[in-house]
């Protein structure tokens, strides 16, 4: 009796557990479903991994600085998948950094200096091969990924969102999509969060013009693109490091 007991207690456990590996499977299934509905929006997965160069130009305003809300000219240059160029710069030089894809340098607030911060070289990396199509590399992890059934405070309410299922980091990552269009209109977490909106069409792929970055539940920075231009081409000599401080966004 006490053998069979096991029994039965093992099967049960063996049923709840496949119950729940399915169960994750599926939900995972169409977390992928809509990674890939985003892809598709936004240009299609072999368009996205086509792309040559990408130019972007607008504002961006600072809410918790000095700038006490000041717009700065905001420029940032990509040659996928390793050349970077990121200008925000107003009255001064707020930000100035780059890399050809051997060198990263940066304006550290009284001239151009190369830079040996790992943090900031990871950065720079990452952000000339994933940045304006990231959704690639997360459309490769789709079996981390489940569909969440309550959209988040902070995620606009006409949304459907899918968060990680393991992370390495205390906080999973959470990105939310727009149930009408499909595009991307939020991603991040209750602690720190972006939103992206007014998509358009840039070339054969689609952009967001409008991004706010929050933390706390308090806007930190926005962004507002004026223009943005793809597989244009872009002169080396954007990338290589000035000798003299340049005050306005220098554009390729």
């Amino acid at each position: 009796m006490k053998t069979l007991s096991v029994f039965c207690a093992l099967s049960i456990a063996f049923m709840m557990f496949t119950q729940i590996a399915y169960a994750n499977k599926a939900t995972s299934k169409k977390a992928e479903e809509m990674i890939e509905r985003h892809l598709q929006a936004s240009g299609g997965e072999a368009v996205l991994m086509k792309m040559q160069s990408i130019s972007r130009d607008g504002q961006i305003t600072f809410y918790q600085q000095k700038t006490g809300g000041e717009n700065l000219c905001y420029h940032t240059d990509i040659i996928y998948p390793k050349k970077l160029r990121e200008q925000i710069k107003g009255e001064k030089i707020e930000y100035d950094r780059g890399t050809d894809g051997n060198i990263f340098w940066l304006w550290n607030g009284s001239k151009y200096d190369y830079t040996q911060d790992q943090q900031v070289i990871a950065y720079m990396r990452d952000t000339a091969e994933h940045a304006n199509r990231d959704m690639l590399w997360v459309k490769q992890e789709s079996d981390n990924w489940k569909v969440i059934l309550t959209v988040p405070s902070w995620a606009p309410k006409h949304s459907k969102c899918i968060q990680e299922i393991k992370s390495k980091k205390t906080t999973k990552r959470t990105y939310c999509f727009d149930t009408s269009t499909g595009l991307l209109n939020a991603l991040g977490n209750k602690k720190e969060y972006r939103l992206e909106s007014d998509w358009r069409s840039v070339g054969n792929i689609k952009l967001p013009f409008r991004l706010m970055h929050y933390q706390n539940g308090v806007m930190i920075y926005e962004v507002r693109l004026n223009n943005a231009e793809l597989d244009k081409k872009i002169s080396d000599a954007q990338f290589f490091k000035p000798t003299e401080p340049q005050l306005a966004c220098i554009k390729s």
